[in-house]
């Protein structure tokens, strides 16, 4: 994929927000012209490649905003976690079908580490009522539970670690995403929402097959 499309647009890096030691929110300019759905993704360019990421931004933001997970020997994560405000980058148009179908249905977001993205993205477009588990291995992983916990019916955590002492989740659910799902949910009429680790989506797709057969299941999976 690197370098076989040209950019669409030209955005500035505006600043950058750390959320933890590895993930940070990446903050840009909008260019005139630029419209997009809450869940859509884009790709950003620059010298050391190309790579994909979610837009945290609701459709009507000033500014782009994309939470970025800086991978280890990861050329254009660790190029996105240095660059200076003001530094020009390549972005292509918004793409993906990861997006908030209104339904008289339970809806569920499923997430792992940054795959929570579309779902930032959602609640800050105005959805609300859905339940979200959110699969991490540390708490620090949790990137933005307030405003999550607040838009959502049910908010759970999964914690797939070790807990961090003096910190109170309501509803922790120690384990997995699948784990959860398994042991909680019943036969019935559900939208689920997942996005994460190609692993976690294919283990919850085979499971809703199988316990929620009439589920409607939309997915987006990375790595």
């Amino acid at each position: 994929m690197i370098g076989t499309v040209p950019p669409t647009y030209s955005v500035v890096v505006v600043g950058r927000q750390w959320l933890n030691e590895d993930v940070f929110v990446l903050i840009c300019s909008r260019p005139a012209g630029f419209s997009f759905l809450a869940g859509q993704y884009v790709t950003l360019s620059l010298a050391e490649g190309e790579r994909e990421y979610t837009l945290l931004s609701p459709p009507t933001a000033p500014e782009l905003r994309f939470l970025v997970k800086r991978l280890k020997g990861g050329r254009v994560s660790g190029a996105l976690a240095e660059l200076a405000p003001g530094t020009p980058l390549g972005m292509g148009r918004a793409m993906g079908y990861l997006t908030y179908r209104p339904t008289d249905r339970p809806v569920v977001f499923v997430a792992t580490g940054v795959g929570v993205a579309p779902f930032v993205a959602m609640v800050a477009a105005g959805v609300t009522g859905f339940t979200l588990l959110h699969g991490v291995r540390t708490v620090s992983a949790l990137f933005f539970r307030q405003e999550l916990s607040v838009a959502a019916h049910r908010y759970i955590p999964c914690l797939s670690g070790k807990a961090e002492p003096g910190i109170a989740l309501p509803a922790l659910h120690r384990g997995r995403v699948t784990d959860y799902v398994d042991r909680t949910f019943r036969p019935g009429l559900y939208d689920f929402y997942l996005c994460g680790a190609r692993a976690m989506i294919t283990d919850m797709t085979l499971l809703l097959d199988e316990l929620c057969p009439e589920a409607r299941v939309y997915s987006e999976a990375f790595g």
